[in-house]
C-alpha cells in the first residue's frame, strides 16, 4: 500500500523570535510528520531552549542536532536529511509557517500520482519588510521553463521525495544562494517527475538580518545567472532546448543582467554580450520606457543601462 511520510527539516541559527510559531505550525497540521528534526548551526540567543520546551512536550516527535561547526543552512539541511524517516521531506526555513492543511493536502497529491512525484512545487504568500505582501501561485507549465524562470517555489513551499535528492547527494553546502533550484535542477536531470501546486499553504517573510539579498545583490545576481547558464547548456547539449526554453532563458538573463548592472556593469555586459547581443529585445518585466528601447535598438545595452542609471538618480554599487 502505498503511503506518504512526512519529516520535516528545519536549519535554526539564532532564530529565538521565529522558531516557536514556526514549530507550532507544523504541530497544528491536520495530519502530522512522521518527525521534526531540527538542526542548530551554532545560535548563541535562545533558539536551543526554545526547542528544548517543544521536545519535553512532544518527545516522541521532535529531535534537537547541534552540528560541531557551522555548516550553514544547506549543510543543516543534509545533517538532517541523513537521519530522515520518511519517505518524502519538507525542508522548512525557521522564520516560514506552514498553513495546517498543507501536509494532508500535499500528500493526497502525492498518492493522486502514486508516489511518482518527486519534486512538489508548493504557492506561498511572501511578506516583506515594507510590510507588503505578494501571493505565489503555481501553474502547471514545462517544468524547465518553470526553473529557468523562477517559478519552482520556494525550499519551505516544497516538499521533496527523500530517495531523489539522496540520489543526487543532497543540497550544495558551498552555495550562498539560488540553493532550492541548484537542487531540483540536479534532479530534474535524474529525470525528477515534477507536480504543481496551486493551493497557497505556505507563509514566508522576508528578514531583516541573515539574507543574502540585501548583503550581497552582486554575487546574488551572478549566481543566479550563472545557474540559468548551466541549465541552458544542459538543454542544448541533451537536445531539450524547445523555443519556449530558449525564449524564457534570453528574458531572464536580460531581467537579471539589467540587476547586475548596478552593481557589477563589467559582469552584466559580459553575460550580455554572450548570450543575447546582436539579438532582438527580450521580454523584460521591469520598467522600460520607449527611450530605453530607442536607445538599446541604436546604441546597445551599456548604453540603455547608463542611461536609466541616469534618469533613477542612481549611482553604481560595489
Amino acid at each position: 500500500m502505498l503511503t506518504v511520510e512526512i519529516s520535516v527539516v528545519i536549519p535554526c541559527f539564532n532564530v529565538e523570535g521565529f522558531i516557536e510559531e514556526c514549530l507550532q505550525s507544523v504541530l497544528s497540521q491536520t495530519l502530522l510528520p512522521v518527525e521534526i528534526i531540527c538542526v542548530d548551526d551554532g545560535s548563541t540567543d535562545d533558539t536551543k531552549a526554545i526547542i528544548a520546551s517543544f521536545i519535553q512536550k512532544h518527545p516522541a516527535l521532535i529531535t534537537l542536532l547541534s552540528n560541531k561547526f557551522q555548516k550553514g543552512a544547506p549543510g543543516s539541511r543534509n545533517t538532517g536529511l541523513a537521519l530522515c524517516k520518511g519517505n518524502y521531506v519538507q525542508f522548512l526555513d525557521a522564520d516560514d509557517i506552514l498553513y495546517p492543511d498543507k501536509f494532508a493536502h500535499q500528500s493526497k497529491m502525492i498518492l493522486e500520482s502514486e508516489c511518482k512525484t518527486d519534486i512538489l512545487v508548493g504557492s506561498f504568500s511572501k511578506k516583506f519588510l515594507d510590510g507588503s505582501e505578494k501571493i505565489y501561485r503555481n501553474e502547471a507549465i514545462d517544468p524547465w521553463v518553470a526553473l529557468i524562470d523562477n517559478k519552482m517555489g520556494v525550499t519551505s513551499a516544497n516538499i521533496f521525495k527523500k530517495s531523489k535528492v539522496d540520489e543526487i547527494g543532497g543540497w550544495e553546502i558551498d552555495l550562498k544562494s539560488s540553493q532550492e533550484y541548484d537542487l531540483m535542477f540536479r534532479m530534474m536531470k535524474k529525470n525528477a517527475v515534477v507536480q504543481f501546486d496551486q493551493v497557497l499553504l505556505n507563509f514566508n517573510r522576508e528578514r531583516e538580518t541573515g539574507s543574502i539579498t540585501k548583503t550581497n545583490p552582486k554575487e546574488k545576481w551572478k549566481r543566479y545567472i550563472d545557474l540559468r547558464i548551466l541549465i541552458y547548456k544542459y538543454l542544448q547539449s541533451t537536445n531539450q532546448l524547445t523555443n519556449s526554453r530558449k525564449q524564457t532563458f534570453r528574458n531572464n538573463l536580460f531581467n537579471a543582467a539589467r540587476s547586475l548592472y548596478k552593481y557589477d556593469p563589467d559582469a552584466s555586459l559580459f553575460y550580455h554580450n554572450q548570450y543575447l547581443k546582436g539579438k532582438r529585445l527580450p521580454q523584460y518585466d521591469q520598467p522600460i520606457n520607449a527611450i530605453y528601447v530607442f536607445v538599446y535598438n541604436l546604441f546597445g545595452f551599456k548604453a540603455a543601462q547608463e542611461l536609466a542609471l541616469l534618469f533613477k538618480g542612481r549611482k553604481r554599487e560595489t
